[in-house]
């Protein structure tokens, strides 16, 4: 990627913040700022409440610039799409899930980190979400949070000791017209779960061969079959609104989804409230601990920007120990910032403590540009198995597809 390289700016105070990373140094390797920043910042629908009231004490603390700083419904699945199609119309800061950094560093579309802004990030993040922000030996994001998906359930209606497997889960005598396991398939973030339970690998053992897919062996061709079953053994396959509908209604015991809904969660189970780690499923012949994605939403600084100074500074601002700290309050969403991670209020809370101990068995997503590839082949295939559109016949054929899609060049 070109390399820009611009002067200090003097203008900018210090501040005694510092987070994932906040720097007292404008020594990022961006143009010198002018004291009219105007960004655009996206970020998902769910934030747009708490990143205004970050974007409100980013002006305030910063008063002598003449900040206007706009905020628009991009998420961070679709930001590195959207960004690509136009980066220069693109938003100054952006929040990608960090899977999506190889296609937007391929393409030019974002500043790599440098300087004390890279410094302050390598003392305070987690190794882990370092790695996700790093491509080919370099920074470029500012880790923000970690995740991956948990079991919430109903406890009037589960044990402890039954969430422990699906097998136990599935047999529970819940009477008629309950759900007893819930999870959206249409979604290949969730629905390769399976297959990665199954022993799977995509993309090789560390996601970074991308002429590797094992997805059509013979154990991938056991997960699709486990999915193809489920219907039948009082499953669902829904979005996380229907779920928090039948949840409230009390016709569903169980569903998989991540940190970010466990208010809306505890909302719909009050006292019956509970979490935990996924459970095992018994795919290929012995009960194996389920697997998920584990992922990490960080934030970049788009390569376009007409003021990387100033678009630098808010992206660190957005990550910093402090906003980390308000990400977990506001929306449950595990923090990356070491002293965060480490603190009573985040390692008391028990949704955070079954996160923590999912994120033992989960699969980094790959960075590398072909898993964009993956998540169109893959979207409708674990959907299209629930609903029994698939015949048994088929799957190895249509599994074979999959695979090469997955790999095409």
């Amino acid at each position: 990627m070109k390399k820009i390289i611009i002067s200090v700016i003097s203008i900018l105070i210090a501040i005694s913040l510092v987070g994932c990373g906040e720097s007292t140094s404008m020594n990022s390797g961006t143009n010198s700022s002018s004291n009219s920043a105007k960004l655009t910042v996206w970020g998902s629908s769910d934030d747009q409440t708490m990143l205004g009231e970050m974007i409100d004490e980013f002006k305030a603390t910063y008063n002598d610039l003449s900040n206007e700083i706009e905020k628009k419904v991009t998420g961070e699945d679709k930001a590195a799409e959207e960004a690509l199609k136009d980066v220069d119309a693109a938003a100054d800061v952006f929040a990608i899930g960090h899977d999506q950094i190889g296609s937007l560093v391929s393409a030019g579309a974002i500043y790599e980190i440098s300087g004390e802004y890279k410094e302050k990030v390598m003392q305070s993040c987690s190794e882990n979400s370092i790695t996700a922000a790093t491509y080919n030996g370099k920074l470029y994001g500012f880790p923000s949070s970690a995740e991956t998906y948990v079991l919430y359930y109903d406890k009037s209606k589960l044990s402890d000791e039954d969430i422990k497997n699906m097998s136990d889960i599935l047999k529970k005598d819940m009477g008629s017209g309950v759900y007893k396991f819930g999870m959206n398939f249409k979604e290949a973030y969730y629905g390769s779960s399976m297959f990665f339970t199954a022993g799977c690998e995509l993309f090789g053992k560390d996601g970074s061969d991308d002429k590797s897919c094992n997805f059509n062996n013979e154990n991938g061709q056991k997960a699709a079959r486990f999915i193809k079953e489920l219907k039948n053994m009082g499953v669902i396959n829904c979005d996380e609104n229907e779920a928090l509908t039948q949840l409230k209604a009390g016709k569903l015991a169980s569903y998989v989804t991540g940190p970010w809904k466990a208010d809306a969660m505890k909302e719909a189970l009050g006292d019956n409230y509970g979490v935990a780690k996924l459970p095992t499923a018994n795919i290929t012949g012995e009960p194996m601990q389920m697997k998920s994605f584990a992922g990490y939403k960080i934030y970049v600084v788009n390569a376009k920007t007409k003021d990387p100074a100033a678009a630098m500074r808010l992206a660190q601002h957005l990550t910093s120990e402090q906003n980390q700290k308000k990400r977990f309050k506001d929306r449950q969403l595990l923090p990356v910032n070491k002293t965060v991670a480490q603190s009573n209020e985040v390692l008391n809370d028990k949704t955070v403590a079954a996160t923590l101990e999912q994120l033992k068995y989960a699969i980094p997503m790959p960075s590398i540009p072909q898993v964009s590839k993956f998540w169109t082949a893959f979207k409708s295939f674990a959907d299209d198995c629930f609903n029994g559109n698939i015949q048994d016949g088929d799957i190895k054929l249509k599994l074979d597809n999959m695979v090469e899609q997955i790999l095409a060049k």
